[in-house]
């Protein structure tokens, strides 16, 4: 039986493939769809299915079948080198038990796995190594044998090879009601949305976690070439029976537990304290208890909040730093002000977890707490300005990068994120702690400033 591939035939332009995957930190996550849109034409495209492969051209995105082949075939791993996890697609031309394992430079096996395919098709692997080091693929089916070298980095956990879904097999639509039924197409049909090389695109992923679809960061980029595109989640587990809380006003914030703790996942964005009292909108002195509306920033108002001074988010209540835990403050009930300590346990807890370390470094966590969108351009790997190899988010925390308010009328909105805390610096009753991430920095930090600024609040369940 021979397998008949898809690709695009063009006449005016050559196709790009680019190949969908979901990660959350090193892991691989399936994908329920992507959405593709294409900024500079104007349209979109929802996939279905997870891992789905899309192809560009100048006349569209469609499906040609091309000349059939009939051979074992294996992918070059993407991405290579790899950082404990990467993705290799099989080839199968006919039916027949596959035997795919993984040997390091001494010919040792360290992982393995058994495929029984029902058909010819493109099947997809991950892959998952534990040590760094020179290591060779090797798939075997019915006296056929191929291989393809890889090079690790890091440490995706044990040795494992696990099947993780089919591209695509052309006999599907011919099978019979009493066989296995098979996913659908991962290509898209044919359509009549324009593409040239050069356009701008976003592309989103959808998946499941606990029941329910989440969305992943978006990618936005200009599109010249084909391309594996790892659509990056964050672990957006909702606080357990506190998915949302609600303010006085009505405004509804999203929650996200972090270890431990349940944390609002937005910046505060109410006007009055929790009994109803209106927080007087006032002057940029230190004294006066008042927010600030930076109606000026390009940050969507949902995700930007207020800007508050000390005075307005502890409700001109006094704190130390011998108070564990904060004060509610501008909070609604059953909320708080996080102290200083508590700020320093969620910097603790994401420092001790692997996943959300950049560059491998513990104290890299800015980026894991960073949202995807509206951060200032830098070229450090590790600072939230730059999301080419390490994406952003991966707590779900979402720090926006609203900037600051100082006395002075100083606003930073793309650089700063800075977050009160209930507690004031030893025995300087003019300052209090606060925490930051800024846009070209490594780590989550604790710093402190005069009460008068203006900075965002996160609340924390009580």
């Amino acid at each position: 039986m021979l397998l008949c591939c898809l690709s695009v035939v063009s006449l005016s332009a050559q196709p790009m493939t680019l190949t969908f995957t979901g990660r959350f930190a090193n892991q691989y996550v399936p994908l329920s769809r992507v959405v593709v849109s294409n900024l500079t034409k104007g349209w979109q495209e929802t996939l279905p299915w997870p891992d789905t492969v899309l192809v560009l051209s100048a006349t569209g995105i469609q499906d040609v079948e091309m000349p059939c082949r009939a051979s074992l075939q294996i992918s070059q791993n993407t991405p290579n080198p790899f950082d404990g996890t990467t993705i290799v697609n099989l080839q199968v031309a006919e039916p027949g038990d596959v035997t795919v394992n993984v040997n390091d430079i001494t010919g040792r096996i360290v992982g393995a796995n058994h495929y029984s395919p029902e058909q010819p098709g493109l099947y997809q692997m991950c892959v998952t190594l534990s040590a760094p080091g020179l290591y060779f693929l090797t798939a075997r089916q019915n006296g056929q044998s191929v291989s393809v070298k890889m090079v690790n980095q890091g440490n995706g956990g044990e040795g494992n090879i696990t099947f993780t879904n089919i591209v695509e097999t052309p006999y599907m639509a011919s099978q019979t009601q009493t066989q296995t039924p098979q996913p659908k197409r991962a290509f898209r049909g044919s359509t009549d949305n324009p593409f040239e090389p050069g356009d701008q695109m976003e592309y989103v992923g959808f998946a499941m976690q606990n029941g329910e679809e989440v969305e992943s960061s978006h990618t936005i980029q200009t599109q010249d070439a084909s391309q594996t595109i790892a659509l990056s989640f964050a672990n957006t587990q909702p606080c357990p029976g506190v998915p949302t809380v609600t303010d006085v006003e009505g405004n509804v914030y999203n929650t996200v537990l972090i270890g431990s703790q349940c944390w609002m996942k937005e910046n505060l964005r109410t006007t009055m304290f929790a009994d109803g009292t209106p927080i007087p909108l006032g002057s940029y002195t230190t004294s006066d208890p008042n927010y600030y509306d930076d109606s000026t920033s390009y940050i969507p108002w949902v995700e930007r909040g207020y800007l508050y001074n000390w005075a307005a988010a502890m409700r001109e209540t006094t704190s130390s730093s011998a108070i564990p835990s904060g004060v509610q403050g501008v909070c609604p009930n059953g909320w708080h002000l996080p102290s200083d300590a508590e700020w320093m346990a969620l910097k603790d807890y994401v420092a001790s977890q692997p996943e959300y370390a950049c560059s491998g470094n513990s104290n890299y966590t800015a980026k894991a707490l960073a949202s995807t969108s509206w951060w200032g351009n830098f070229s450090g790997d590790c600072g939230p300005g730059n999301q080419s190899d390490y994406p952003n988010n991966a707590t779900g925390f979402g720090a926006v990068p609203v900037g600051t308010l100082m006395v002075y009328g100083y606003n930073d909105v793309g650089y700063y994120a800075h977050f009160w805390s209930s507690t004031e610096y030893e025995n300087y009753t003019d300052v209090a702690y606060y925490y930051g991430v800024d846009y070209d920095g490594e780590d989550f930090y604790q710093a402190v400033t005069a009460k008068g600024r203006r900075a965002s609040v996160r609340c924390l369940k009580d």
